[in-house]
């Protein structure tokens, strides 16, 4: 991971697309995006998300009234910060970019908040990846959700018999000719959070989970039976 492929790139992204990033920070994102090609990855990403609101929401002007009421609803923070604001905290100061966008009324000045993690002041992170893991019988069985910082957060669905002296273990395979990688393991049926920076992610990477001896495979290879198993892909959140 390099210095710069932080989570703090991606809210910088966000800030960017949305027009809140100005004079010498804007000068300097758009030098190191120029340079680095993730960087451009995630102007992208946050350019999809948008897209759809910016093609479906129509102009209208706000009265005074109404967006006091917006700012209320949106708990906005009136007292000065001492630390260093927040990524939704400048979003929000910056008054002249959310005055100056149209927004079909409150309740698409709610939605776009919520899209970008405002509401009550907080960001929420967000997968990057998710993977819809299907039983042999095509039925979603458990759900990864594999997050930028390298955090795989694994969900069943189905409660999965595991007998005494087993144990279900995850795999990710993302190169056929490297193999399938070890996740981790997980003693019963159970979400389970693993911390694996090291693995790479992408769509279409296949992510299943096997029934192994305690333990784990003893090869590093899955040689029990697969449960569950699908494709990552970007969410559409």
């Amino acid at each position: 991971m390099s210095p710069h492929d932080q989570p703090e790139d991606m809210l910088l992204a966000g800030e960017y697309v949305l027009g809140v990033l100005e004079g010498v920070e804007r000068d300097a994102f758009e030098r190191r995006a120029a340079r680095e090609p993730k960087l451009r990855e995630h102007i992208s990403y946050w350019q999809l998300r948008f897209s759809d609101l910016d093609t479906t929401i129509m102009p209208k002007d706000v009265s005074p009234v109404l967006w006091a009421k917006i700012e209320a609803a949106l708990g906005r923070k009136q007292s000065v910060q001492e630390s260093t604001p927040s990524f939704s905290e400048r979003l929000w100061s910056s008054l002249g970019f959310w005055r100056g966008a149209s927004f079909a009324g409150a309740l698409a000045s709610l939605v776009l908040a919520i899209s970008v993690g405002l509401l009550a002041g907080r960001a929420t992170p967000q997968p990057q990846i998710v993977a819809v893991m299907l039983t042999p019988d095509g039925v979603p069985g458990a759900i990864a959700e594999v997050h930028y910082d390298g955090r795989i957060n694994v969900i069943p669905i189905h409660d999965f018999p595991v007998p005494k002296g087993k144990t279900l273990q995850v795999w990710t395979l993302w190169d056929k000719e490297k193999g399938p990688i070890s996740v981790g393991l997980i003693e019963r049926t159970r979400q389970a959070l693993f911390h694996r920076a090291d693995l790479p992610t992408g769509t279409q990477q296949l992510y299943e989970i096997t029934l192994e001896d305690e333990g784990g495979s003893p090869t590093g290879r899955p040689t029990g039976p697969v449960l569950v198993k699908g494709h990552g892909a970007l969410p559409r959140l």
